[in-house]
């Protein structure tokens, strides 16, 4: 196996980065790697010619040429070369924005026809030789990896399927606000962390703060066109304690739900 690697030392100033390179090189006839703890970076593996084949709990995903496969850190993992010429491109990073900006489970897409990532990772390699640009780096990788985000939401099958659970829950809550989240999670065959973060990571809100939400503006309307008691409107919305509703109304709507209720009728 003829390897080309870059792996220096990542400096303490790297670290304080939002986005720092880890590692980056290319690997002709790639071999068998075998990692049952997986990496504490994430790494991105292009393949330039040939096939390969990686398994993550189970499931195999070839890698062709053109595709990019996107692995987190900590996913234990495998691959080898489905043919002799297996030609690959790779770059591992991490970083203290890392998490809440490029939170995917593992995928694999065709990005041939979508971004030129040779060249990406070009440009990624020579900035890493001179560590007078960790920042102009830190800034390229965050453009790329937005750019790859924004491919990976509207082109990958993983991200669409959580578009389609998150669109479907979304209507839910609208429907049946009382849901709860074992509920929910149950229903889409997931668990409830995993529900959770996939949640927030479409709609930035975690799913009981979405709901209270829901539940809020309901309380918003029956404030204005009915005159329920607004110990009642607490019970009919789903919430037992009238003062918890009050405390939860004022934080996000600003005012008590009386206040609320003498300002929209006077407008």
């Amino acid at each position: 196996m003829k390897v080309s690697l870059f792996l220096p030392v990542v400096t303490l100033r790297e670290k304080t980065m939002p986005f720092y390179l880890s590692s980056i090189g290319e690997a002709r006839f790639q071999t068998i790697v075998h990692r049952p703890l997986g990496i504490e970076d994430h790494q991105f593996l292009y393949t330039v010619r040939g096939a390969g084949e990686c398994f993550i709990n189970g499931e195999s995903f070839e890698l062709k040429k053109g595709s990019l496969f996107f692995l987190p850190s900590s996913y234990p993992h495998e691959y080898h070369a489905l043919t002799d010429d297996w030609e690959t491109k790779y770059f591992t990073f991490n970083g203290s924005g890392v998490k809440d900006f490029f939170d995917f489970e593992p995928w694999i897409a065709n990005m041939a026809e979508k971004l030129d990532f040779p060249e990406y990772h070009r440009r990624l390699y020579e900035m890493k030789q001179d560590i007078a640009l960790d920042t102009k780096l830190s800034v390229y990788l965050y453009s790329m990896l937005l750019e790859l985000r924004d491919c990976l939401e509207f082109s990958s099958a993983p991200s669409r399927k959580q578009r389609d659970i998150i669109t479907a829950v979304l209507h839910g809550f609208s429907e049946q606000p009382e849901s709860t989240l074992s509920d929910i999670a149950g229903r889409f065959g997931i668990s409830e962390e995993h529900f959770c973060r996939v949640f927030k990571k479409h709609t930035g809100y975690r799913p009981f703060e979405y709901m209270n939400l829901i539940k809020l503006q309901k309380a918003k309307e029956l404030l204005s066109n009915t005159n329920m008691d607004i110990k009642d409107i607490a019970a009919h919305i789903g919430f037992e304690s009238h003062s918890y509703f009050s405390l939860l109304f004022k934080k996000y709507v600003g005012e008590s739900p009386s206040q609320y209720r003498r300002g929209t009728k006077h407008s």
